[in-house]
């Protein structure tokens, strides 16, 4: 490992993939916007309960409508040097959480990659539509001014690539009541 290599508060080594300058911009905004990773889970069993309460909560199936409800999580260990999130073609999800990086920002981005459906197809793991369900995700869970520290750290360093999340929910109530934004 070498000076230049990207270190999380969390202390594993971040590897976005191979050329993924954009997944290494957004993991340096969510280190500068929560630097301690925000809630720390003490136990595997209280993440596992958090990712339920997320994945159960009619919010998520209103805002991610492709997403998958049911998310497994499964514990790597100490060593390994990242966690990861996959999500089949049949639509099944598993997201795989780091011995040592039990904190919300982890599991949020992990769960941010289950409702983009990001790295399915031709998409790439960190695109517009991750940034957006990350966003989204960061409001509801971890909270409004979090949020407002992400979106700033992100538009700082991916301007135009970041848009305003337009999930189905919000899209309704602005055609029920009237409203432009």
């Amino acid at each position: 490992m070498s000076a230049s290599d990207p270190i999380d508060h969390r202390g594993s080594l971040r590897q976005p993939g191979a050329g993924d300058h954009t997944g290494l911009a957004v993991q340096r905004a969510e280190d500068a916007a929560l630097p301690g990773g925000g809630r720390q889970f003490p136990t595997a069993v209280e993440m596992r309960a958090y990712v339920d309460r997320v994945t159960s909560d009619p919010w998520w199936n209103e805002t991610f409508p492709w997403a998958p409800c049911a998310v497994d999580l499964r514990v790597r260990s100490r060593s390994a040097t990242f966690s990861a999130a996959h999500l089949s073609p049949s639509g099944e999800a598993v997201i795989f959480i780091r011995r040592g990086s039990f904190d919300a920002v982890t599991v949020i981005h992990e769960l941010a990659h289950v409702a983009a459906r990001s790295g399915l197809g031709d998409r790439g793991a960190h695109d517009a539509h991750f940034i957006a369900a990350l966003s989204e995700l960061w409001r509801r869970h971890l909270g409004v001014f979090a949020w407002a520290a992400l979106d700033g750290a992100l538009r700082c360093a991916l301007g135009d690539q970041v848009r305003p999340v337009r999930s189905p929910v919000r899209q309704r109530e602005r055609r029920r009541f009237g409203t432009s934004r």
